[in-house]
């Protein structure tokens, strides 16, 4: 995992940002870009404390937040977001519905990408990995991570490394374009090898055909990177729900 500089990443770029959980970590600021030619949407589970700082004064113009397992917040929806606010909420009620979760952002990007320049921050993968084992999240966030490429979004995924495997840091760093790490976690970078990183892969590929693990894992489909070029809403809803 050779470290990045937020200054340095340009559109479009999915980042991977590594810290310790509950530090202030102005990389998350810095990759925002707040401005008023931004349009920010925040990803974040519903009694999780995040660490970003506020936005800056002088923007965004649109500002979105996406709660994940706000089962209050969802039930009181009663019409969808209206993507022409300047401040914009919606709520995903089961944490693990990652099909729903991939379309909400997918929808939010459809709806800015022609007038805004895209920034998300995605709080956090660590979270994620609580609802979900680590072979359909790596599934959900290469899936996402395409379609958010295809918008010329600029989106950056919090993961606390000292909370995980060296070898599942080094699979998801092994997604993301750029990969940012914080001082905090400087001497916990995973040393997980490429073999390792190909082995976990396989591992998870030769899952499918293990009928003990059947009921743990859903089929995991091959996907073409070619093919979320242009996608879709469905197309994404299609894939994540196969």
């Amino acid at each position: 995992m050779e470290p990045s500089i937020p200054e340095s990443i340009e559109a479009p770029s999915n980042v991977l940002l590594v810290h310790e959980t509950n530090q202030p970590v102005d990389a998350c600021h810095d990759l925002c870009q707040s401005c008023s030619e931004v349009a920010e949407l925040r990803v974040s589970f519903a009694g999780a404390q995040t660490d970003c700082r506020p936005t800056a004064s002088d923007g965004p113009a649109k500002l979105g937040i996406i709660s994940v397992g706000d089962v209050l917040r969802a039930a009181e929806a009663t019409t969808g977001p209206d993507y022409s606010a300047p401040f914009v909420v919606d709520a995903i009620d089961d944490p693990t519905d990652l099909s729903a979760l991939g379309v909400t952002i997918s929808e939010f990007c459809e709806q800015w990408c022609e007038q805004y320049h895209v920034r998300i921050c995605f709080h956090s993968l660590d979270m994620l990995l609580r609802y979900a084992p680590p072979k359909q999240v790596f599934h959900f966030v290469y899936v996402l991570t395409e379609r958010l490429s295809s918008v010329d979004a600029i989106a950056h995924f919090h993961l606390d490394p000292t909370a995980h495997e060296d070898r599942i840091v080094a699979t998801f760093g092994s997604i993301f374009d750029e990969v940012v790490v914080d001082e905090s976690v400087q001497d916990d970078l995973p040393e997980a090898t490429d073999e390792d990183v190909a082995a976990l892969l396989s591992n998870w590929d030769n899952d499918d055909a293990d009928e003990e693990d059947d009921d743990e894992y859903e089929t995991w489909p091959t996907v073409n990177p070619a093919d979320f070029d242009e996608a879709t809403d469905d197309d994404v809803a299609r894939v994540l729900e196969n």
